[in-house]
This record gives C-alpha cells, sequence and structure tokens, in this order.
C-alpha cells in the first residue's frame, strides 16, 4: 500500500525523484493492453518493477513537460500516441539516441533515421457510422465527405487539444485540405469534446451518428453488436504512428534499451494487437477483425510533414481552438 500511495504522490508533483529501483514507464496505452504486456515482462525480466503511469497522451505531454522543467522526472521509457511530441524532446536534446537491432524491420518512415524513438504500436483513425440511424446510401466514403451538408449535426471526434490521436488526426487533415477543411467541419456543427471514448458513447447512442474514430474503439463494439459500420476512407485512413523513448536522464539506460528491445517481440506485440492495434513489424498478423495492412488506403507522413507539424504544434491548437468558438 505505502508503494501505491508513493506512486499516487509522484503523479501530482510537479517532479518526483528518480532514483528508486522501478523502470517507469510513461504511457497512453490502454489499461487492457498494459496487463498483456505485464506477464511476458515478468518473464523476461525476473525482479524487475515496472512502474506504470497511465493516462492521455496529451496529459502525458504536460506531466513530463512540467517534470523536465523542473530539473526531474521519474520517466525511463516513454510510450505514447503523437509522434510530434517526440520530435520536440529530441530536439531539446531530452531523448537517448538507441540504435535497437528489434527495429530493423519497421519501415523507415515509422522510426527517427536518428535513433531517437521508434513506432511500436499504429492505432488508426477511420469513419464509422451508426447504421440504424443512417440509411448505407448516406454513408460517407472519405474524410472530404464530412464537409457536406448532409451530415450538419451529425458528425463528432475528440478534441485534439486533449486526445494526442485526434491532434495527429487534425495536423493529417489540416496538412492535406487546409484550414477551410476545419471550418467547414465547424459550419456542419461538429462536435468536438473528450476523447475517442466519449466519441464511441456518442456514435452508439445516436446522439452523433458520424466519428472519426480510432478503429481500436470501434471493433470491440463490433463484438457486442453494436449497430456500428466502420469505413476505410477512401481519401486514406491516417496511421497514428506511436513510438517508444528512453530519456536522456534515465539512471537504467542498460535495463531500458534491453525493455525497449522487447517491446518488439512477439509476445509483446501480440499484445499490442490484442488492443487492436496494428504491428510496425510488416509480419506481424492485423487487429482480429481489422483490414490486413497491405489492403489500407492510407495517409502518409513524410520528414516534410512531421516537421511542419512539430513547429507548427502550438499554432494548430491554437487556431482549432479559436475555429471552434
Amino acid at each position: 500500500m505505502r508503494r501505491l500511495v508513493l506512486l499516487l504522490l509522484c503523479a501530482l508533483l510537479p517532479a518526483c525523484g528518480g532514483n528508486d529501483d522501478a523502470l517507469h514507464i510513461y504511457t497512453s496505452i490502454y489499461p487492457q493492453v498494459i496487463r498483456q504486456m505485464e506477464a511476458p515482462l515478468a518473464k523476461q525480466f525476473p525482479g524487475v518493477e515496472f512502474a506504470w503511469h497511465q493516462m492521455g497522451s496529451e496529459q502525458i505531454a504536460a506531466k513530463l513537460s512540467t517534470e523536465i522543467d523542473a530539473g526531474a522526472t521519474r520517466c525511463d521509457l516513454l510510450m505514447t500516441s503523437d509522434p510530434f511530441y517526440y520530435a520536440q524532446l529530441a530536439a531539446a536534446g531530452h531523448l537517448l539516441p538507441y540504435d535497437s537491432p528489434a527495429v530493423a524491420t519497421v519501415p523507415a518512415s515509422l522510426k527517427d533515421p536518428a535513433h531517437h524513438h521508434a513506432t511500436v504500436r499504429v492505432p488508426l483513425m477511420v469513419i464509422a457510422v451508426n447504421h440504424e440511424r443512417l440509411a448505407a446510401d448516406q454513408h460517407p466514403r472519405s474524410f472530404q465527405d464530412l464537409t457536406d451538408k448532409r451530415f450538419a449535426g451529425k458528425l463528432s471526434m475528440g478534441d485534439p487539444l486533449k486526445s494526442g490521436t485526434t491532434f495527429t488526426t487534425v495536423a493529417a487533415l489540416v496538412r492535406k485540405y487546409g484550414w477551410p477543411y476545419i471550418e467547414a467541419l465547424r459550419k456542419n456543427d461538429v462536435l468536438s469534446a473528450g476523447g475517442n471514448s466519449a466519441t464511441l458513447n456518442r456514435l452508439e447512442t445516436g446522439e452523433r451518428p458520424v466519428a472519426i474514430i480510432l478503429l481500436e474503439n470501434l471493433l470491440p463494439s463490433l463484438k457486442r453488436d453494436a449497430p456500428i459500420t466502420i469505413i476505410y476512407p477512401s481519401d486514406g485512413a491516417i496511421p497514428i504512428p506511436s513510438p517508444v523513448a528512453i530519456l536522456k536522464s534515465t539512471t537504467k539506460p542498460v535495463l531500458a534499451k534491453k525493455v525497449y528491445d522487447f517491446l518488439y517481440s512477439k509476445a509483446m506485440q501480440d499484445a499490442v494487437v490484442s488492443g487492436y492495434m496494428y504491428s510496425p513489424l510488416p509480419a506481424h498478423a492485423a487487429p482480429e477483425g481489422a483490414r490486413p495492412w497491405k489492403d489500407l488506403v492510407l495517409h502518409t507522413w513524410d520528414a516534410a510533414a512531421l516537421t511542419w507539424v512539430e513547429k507548427e504544434r502550438d499554432a494548430i491548437k491554437k487556431r482549432f481552438r479559436s475555429t471552434m468558438r
């Protein structure tokens, strides 16, 4: 009990000393995926204690940035779904470069050429429709379709100020279509609030029968016979490269590198896929009920796009907030 209290107190403080024996992992991965990872980690690293600090990507970024500014952080490994935050940390010198042999088969577009981070899981942003509330001939086929007047008052999505995956999605759509696209969604009275779970609730209840939402939220709903149709957008589903990185300030670099490598093992990637996310390893199977990776039409991230979003991160958030008022 004392151990739990200490961890909770450290989560509330701006910074907390990092001299204990646990390996601290700051992550936005769902708790049920963490539970799937615990047994393989315990078997591979007997006697090692893993302290998981789980919350949304934007909350993790705020927590870690505050700790870094205060001169101390407990974070050894970082695993969130905001690739642009990693670029920011790397540019500021806070990440430990590591050319892991475990990421050799990860596509070059999903890892940092300077070895500061590599994608360890790939959530996918798609469109979904409550087919009890919207006839099949009225379904959107692309992100671009969502600006059509027939979807006025019907569409919802997460809040990019709170959700890292939603921020990445907004950045991708702004990069592809420009701000007039976001302004058109606003004219259609898009509801942007909460995260993907809140969006799913609005979708399932029919409050907002169309959604921009993560595939990993939808696939479990289909097992519950929810009235949902998944639409893989013809203008490209948006992959959310979700990296892992080692903090340069870690006091356990050797252990951190071993755990980093192990995250790409079959057991750990099976845990990722059990959470209905794609593995970055091309040979790994797709999540149950999802299209194979090779059959997807995808938005592509290149170096220019990643650099642009990294530089415009705060400006994108500010303009999105003002547009949605």
